[in-house]
């Protein structure tokens, strides 16, 4: 059989296919059952596991994934068409951004034709699905998905593996694909390094909003935020939408801007 190039670009998608999204953040979660603070981005300051932070619909509990991470994947592609097959190594890396809502996550690719990928946590495994590929010029697709799943047993680093299985015709030929994936993903630092920088550059330059100075930053689905005990004030960032947000004394929650435009304006970039 030869290969047709739009099946081999088929091979390149795997968890690649989801590119850098909108910039949720987790970093914060409560530890060791004291109800103290642990960062979670750095091992050395916490405990060695996740804790169980966030909570879905009918008292679900879960690990909070939600953030910036590298990943590193490999893999095989196979596929079989007229009695014959092939078979390539599939090895990327890269970055994508995992959304959380309670127990509910999800990741979004860039592009005209991002693919969404959405799933769950259930205690601390993972499980994501959707379309393995988005649709390639001149074939046709009767089956096109894709399934992820794995448990998350420290802050910093989990491990998914993905299966998946394409069908349908490529020019008229029918062909069957599928795909078997590891992906390794490391927590990425940079963002929360951003975050801190915004929310330090807050308390400097609007001292009359957010005092005393040195608020701890705390996560609560879907904000990474800093209460301010002296203005009874909150600042933080929403993994939602990924905009700024302030609640004020009123009770009144306000949409003060798109995160990357803050980080501009505070040189945090």
């Amino acid at each position: 059989m030869k290969k047709s190039f739009s099946l081999y670009m088929m091979a390149c998608l795997l968890f690649v296919s989801a590119g850098v999204g909108s910039a949720p953040t987790k970093i914060f979660g409560i530890g060791g059952g004291t109800g103290n603070q642990v960062d979670l981005s750095d091992l050395n300051k916490g405990k060695t596991k996740p804790e169980i932070t966030s909570q879905g619909p009918n008292g679900t509990e879960c690990v909070n994934i939600a953030g910036r991470w590298n990943y590193s994947e490999n893999g095989t592609f196979t596929c079989e068409s007229e009695g014959e097959a092939f078979t390539d190594p599939i090895s990327d890396t890269g970055t994508i951004d995992i959304l959380q809502d309670g127990c509910s996550i999800s990741y979004t690719g860039p592009g005209p034709d991002a693919i969404k990928r959405a799933g769950q946590i259930r205690g601390n495994m993972a499980t994501l699905s959707g379309v393995l590929t988005p649709p390639v010029s001149g074939i046709t697709l009767s089956e096109n998905s894709f399934t992820a799943s794995g448990a998350v047993n420290t802050p910093n680093q989990f491990t998914l593996s993905g299966t998946g299985r394409l069908e349908g015709a490529d020019s008229g030929i029918p062909f069957s694909c599928t795909l078997n994936s590891i992906g390794k993903f490391t927590r990425d630092s940079a963002l929360r390094s951003e975050i801190e920088c915004l929310l330090n550059w807050a308390e400097i330059n609007y001292s009359n909003l957010f005092s005393p100075a040195g608020a701890t930053s705390q996560f609560q689905s879907p904000y990474t935020y800093r209460y301010y005990s002296q203005t009874n004030s909150y600042v933080g960032v929403s993994a939602s939408d990924n905009h700024v947000y302030y609640l004020g004394p009123d009770g009144v929650l306000m949409d003060v801007g798109d995160f990357s435009g803050w980080l501009t304006r505070a040189s945090c970039q």
